[in-house]
This record gives structure tokens, C-alpha cells and sequence, in this order.
């Protein structure tokens, strides 16, 4: 039980960070100033996403319904963390679009750095939310 709780957390802290780091990175992308710095921006995103951000997600989420099924609980404040982390899940998908959107040889203004913006606020909200319902748990 304890190393799943640890894989929980580990996975939750790389899932969180990089929602909170790659619409920063996409809107770098969109305003490098070079046509070659701007790939490399992009290259990254997409690795992030690809390599860093899903797996993470797939990972803590696993972990999570794991840890709910060994403990059994059901209480409301479950249902209440679930849909945090369903609102961000939402934002993952979002910043899958952001990333493919960035890739294309015109970008609609979908990837405009107030749409990461929103993204990345957005996420912060769920994460936070998702947080205080961890800690405020009754037991």
C-alpha cells in the first residue's frame, strides 16, 4: 500500500508540473523569433507531452483507482476529488491540442499565449482544488 501511495504521488507531481509547464512552453514556441528556435521549441513540447506528460497522467491515474479500490472508500468527497482530476484530464487533452496546434505551418488562435494562459489557469484551479480536497479529507 505504501509504495502504491508513493507511485501516486510521484506520478501526480510529474502529471501536475508538466500541465503547468507545457502551455508556457507552447506560447515560447509561438513567439521565438527564429524559424529554427521555434522547432526546437516545438520538438520539445511534443516530447513532453508524448514522453513526460501522458505517461505520468496514465500512471497516477492508475495508481489512484488502485488505491480507491484497496481502501474501499466511497465517501463524497471522493466523487468531489474525481472530478478535479477529471477537469484535469480536460486540460491535458487541451494541451494536446495546444501542442498540435503549434505544429501547424499556420497556427489558428487557438495557441495564442492567452489561450495557454486559460489552459494553465485552468490547471492550476483543478490541481489546487484537487489538493485541498486530499488534505481536507475526513477520516
Amino acid at each position: 500500500m505504501t509504495l502504491l501511495k508513493a507511485l501516486h504521488l510521484g506520478a501526480l507531481i510529474c502529471w501536475c508540473g508538466s500541465l503547468l509547464y507545457l502551455p508556457a512552453l507552447v506560447a515560447a514556441a509561438r513567439a521565438a523569433p527564429a524559424a529554427l528556435e521555434r522547432d526546437g521549441y516545438r520538438r520539445c513540447a511534443r516530447q513532453l507531452f508524448v514522453v513526460g506528460l501522458t505517461p505520468a497522467a496514465l500512471v497516477a491515474i492508475m495508481s489512484g483507482t488502485g488505491l480507491f479500490l484497496a481502501q474501499g472508500n466511497t465517501a463524497l468527497w471522493l466523487v468531489a476529488k474525481l472530478g478535479a482530476v477529471a477537469g484535469m484530464a480536460v486540460c491535458h487533452v487541451l494541451c494536446g491540442a495546444l501542442v498540435l496546434n503549434s505544429e501547424q505551418t499556420t497556427p489558428r488562435a487557438w495557441s495564442a499565449p492567452a489561450a495557454c494562459h486559460a489552459v494553465t489557469a485552468a490547471a492550476a484551479g483543478f490541481i489546487g482544488l484537487a489538493l485541498w480536497l486530499v488534505l481536507a479529507k475526513p477520516f
